[in-house]
């Protein structure tokens, strides 16, 4: 008989890590395992997955009901309920928009109807839709539904009036859904049909049913002006998956009308959907320069041989280089994050004479030899983002693997070892996409950098007060109006460290509570000596059961975090009630994944209470901060 390690008093050979085939194996080894502790790794690899198939595979593998409550036990993903309707078979969805989805830490509980059930469910009320209360319902069009009302395809005349009535009947039925559900609805244009457009022998008639088809889709993405709605268009979903159409075996015995990869395609666009609605839109852009922003290294070759503009690959560079303005034009902010020599790198971008990007369009620099993961997160705290706002370019596959790894939250871009496809595969990751673009998203990149030039003011400053009075701060009160609403919803949707309830506000519920008179809302605008940092902060009073005013729900932007002006909006709003009659003024705290540190805010302000429930009887009111000036004229706190 052998004798055992422990008998013979050797030491104990370590148990070799297991050896997985690839992500898919490891994920099937997590779930046996308990998926809630590997939460991060999780990520890591759903990340990881190029092809559609292994993507849908892997949302089948975390989709069950065991699946899903280890992963929502973790407490490292967001539930969230999507609905979907199609004209055709689409099991394929639900799975690939998990996969989607829980790579940005979000898990999707994905609510069908029946098969091409997609107009009888909205018009009969939504009766399997409204008691799941989905955030966001899909609404997935093929061609069968503008034919199936056609009687003969070949007469040109009725393919033409259908054309031209579909548009309108869409809008009937987002009518319809926004009184069962009032939630966003997506849409898609409808591609036409090859055997339709084949089908026609004279050249005259297939151009002009094809001509009544395109006007068509005009009509349905003009429905986008609609609130409440978003209008995907299906054929550059089919050019970015590289096939639109199922395979024909497939849509005879299946009812398919798409292929995988189209529906990936679609799956990962409604996910930025639902992210943008959830206010995870990201924020910030991080380059690297070396062969990213430029090809060649600056601190070998020199800045005179950095290939920018001209021919391939230069021209590669400056396209990307292109993007990333256009990006910050409509507020993204951008960010450095190279392994260089400081001053040799910022020289570069300073001097090369064919730099579209200038110091001035970064809002943070870090060329130095650290780790980038590291740098990443030192770039976050410096703009006072978390670094799930973060999206990294990179051309090093090294150093994407290692931010992938140590930094999941960060959305990573996949880059070929060729750079003329950079620009497109950033643009087509679609991260910084938004429901809206508000005045303010579009001068956000000035804000940051702006910012910038405060903390330069703090820094030559010793005295924090002598900083905060230098700094000239005035807070203006803006009640809600048309003009304003969508910042405002777009601040309860977005906010999450300073949000006191977790309660959004769609532009719908804005425009209909305030009608109703059962809330008041009202923005904060905050100026200073840089200048104006546009609406910054959102509040919903209500009136409270004892005939006080009811904070719902306050938000407040990290961009002004450690002002005072959260203190001086609640001292605000307080001296508006006393002066109004209210008895007290009552506020709330929902701890949620990001506010805890505000756990105490109400209490610190001389609101009395426990439990997240608090009440402040208006007899002994804080001074205001003297730092913060009260501008006038815009509007004043009210009950509703």
């Amino acid at each position: 008989m052998t004798a055992t390690a422990a008998e013979t008093g050797a030491p104990a050979r370590a148990a070799a890590p297991p050896v997985y085939r690839d992500a898919l194996d490891e994920l099937r080894a997590l779930r046996r395992q308990g998926l809630g502790p590997a939460a991060a790794r999780v990520r890591e690899l759903l990340g990881s997955l190029t092809d559609a198939a292994d993507r849908e595979a892997a949302g089948m593998l975390l989709g069950g009901r065991a699946a899903r409550a280890a992963l929502d036990g973790s407490g490292a993903f967001t539930p969230v309920t999507v609905g979907l309707l199609a004209g055709s078979t689409v099991d394929a969805v639900p799975p690939l928009l998990t996969a989607a989805l829980m790579t940005e830490g979000v898990r999707p509980e994905t609510v069908t109807t029946g098969y091409n059930q997609w107009r009888f469910e909205v018009l009969a009320g939504a009766p399997t839709l409204k008691d799941a209360a989905p955030l966001v319902t899909a609404c997935l069009l093929d061609g069968a539904a503008v034919l199936e009302k056609v009687t003969d395809p070949l007469d040109a005349d009725e393919v033409e009036a259908r054309c031209a009535a579909f548009p309108a009947e869409l809008d009937a039925w987002l009518a319809a859904y926004d009184k069962a559900l009032g939630t966003l609805a997506v849409l898609n244009t409808v591609p036409m049909p090859a055997l339709l457009r084949d089908r026609y022998i004279d050249y005259p008639t297939k151009a002009r049913v094809e001509s009544a088809w395109h006007r068509m889709n005009a009509g349905i993405l003009d429905l986008s002006a609609r609130p409440g709605a978003v209008v995907l268009s299906a054929d550059g979903l089919a050019d970015r998956a590289g096939s639109g159409r199922a395979d024909d075996r497939m849509r005879h015995l299946a009812a398919h009308a798409w292929s995988t990869e189209f529906l990936d395609a679609y799956a990962r666009e409604l996910g930025r959907i639902v992210l943008a609605r959830l206010g995870r839109a990201k924020k910030v852009l991080v380059l690297d320069l070396d062969h990213t922003l430029w090809g060649g290294i600056v601190g070998d070759d020199g800045i005179g041989s950095l290939k920018i503009g001209g021919g391939f690959p230069g021209s590669a560079h400056v396209e990307l280089q292109s993007l990333a303005k256009d990006l910050s034009r409509q507020g993204v902010v951008l960010a450095v994050c190279s392994k260089n020599d400081d001053a040799v790198a910022r020289e570069a971008v300073a001097t090369h004479p064919e730099m579209v990007l200038r110091p001035g369009d970064f809002s943070a620099f870090r060329a130095n030899w650290e780790p980038k993961p590291g740098n990443v997160a030192s770039i976050a705290a410096e703009l006072n983002l978390g670094t799930d706002a973060m999206v990294f370019v990179d051309d090093n596959p090294a150093e994407r693997g290692l931010m992938a790894r140590t930094r999941p939250e960060v959305a990573v871009v996949e880059l070929d070892a060729d750079p003329a496809g950079y620009a497109r595969a950033l643009a087509e990751a679609g991260w910084f996409n938004q429901l809206a673009l508000t005045e303010e998203d579009r001068t956000r990149a000035a804000l940051y950098r702006a910012r910038a030039r405060r903390d330069e003011l703090r820094d030559s400053t010793g005295d924090i007060e002598a900083y905060l009075r230098e700094l000239a701060t005035e807070l203006t009160v803006e009640e809600y109006r048309p003009l304003n609403a969508t910042r405002i919803a777009q601040l309860f949707g977005k906010t999450n460290q300073f949000n006191l309830t977790g309660i959004r506000y769609g532009t719908d519920e804005l425009a209909r509570r305030s009608a109703e008179g059962t809330a008041a809302f009202f923005g904060i605008r905050v100026t200073d000596a840089f200048g104006d940092n546009g609406l910054v902060g959102a509040l919903a009073v209500t009136a409270a059961p004892d005939g006080g005013w009811l904070v719902e729900n306050f938000v407040l932007s990290c961009r002004v975090f450690s002002r005072s002006v959260e203190d001086a909006v609640v001292g605000t709003l307080l001296r508006a009630a006393r002066a109004a009659g209210a008895p007290a003024v009552h506020g709330r705290h929902v701890p949620t994944a990001k506010n805890g540190r505000f756990a105490g805010f109400y209490p610190a302000l001389g609101f009395a209470g426990h439990d997240g429930e608090f009440r402040h009887d208006l007899t002994q009111l804080a001074e205001l901060p003297d730092w913060v000036r009260i501008g006038t004229g815009e509007g004043k706190f009210h009950a509703p």
